[in-house]
């Protein structure tokens, strides 16, 4: 019964995520002022409680899938530099070195 009220809530909050992000996100015409502002405690809940543990889970099934990825890169281009990058160091990026409550950050 505990699992399945973990599974029906971590569901609900993946399936609200569109409807918080477009709630918390600036109006057009206020997007360049906002942009160089910092993030709101909206934005940081909204991070901390469900963009960064998705992002995680994204992570862990990227390490977990890569050395299959990996054994099938030759048959999609073979350039495991680009790979890795697209495979480990994006969600990576997203999920560690993005700042917390900042959407529009962009990896280097």
């Amino acid at each position: 019964m505990k699992k399945m009220g973990v599974i029906v809530t971590l569901g609900m909050a993946l399936a609200f995520a569109p409807v918080a992000q477009t709630l918390l996100s600036p109006q057009p015409a206020y997007a360049a002022e906002m942009k160089s502002a910092d993030p709101g405690a909206g934005n940081y809940l909204l991070d901390l409680l469900i963009v960064r543990p998705f992002h995680y889970i994204v992570l862990a099934g990227a390490l977990l899938s890569y050395p299959i990825a990996w054994l099938l890169d030759p048959l999609f281009g073979d350039n495991p530099a680009r790979l890795k990058k697209s495979w480990i160091d994006a969600p990576y990026a997203n999920a560690i070195d993005r700042p917390m409550g900042n959407f529009s950050w962009t990896p280097r």
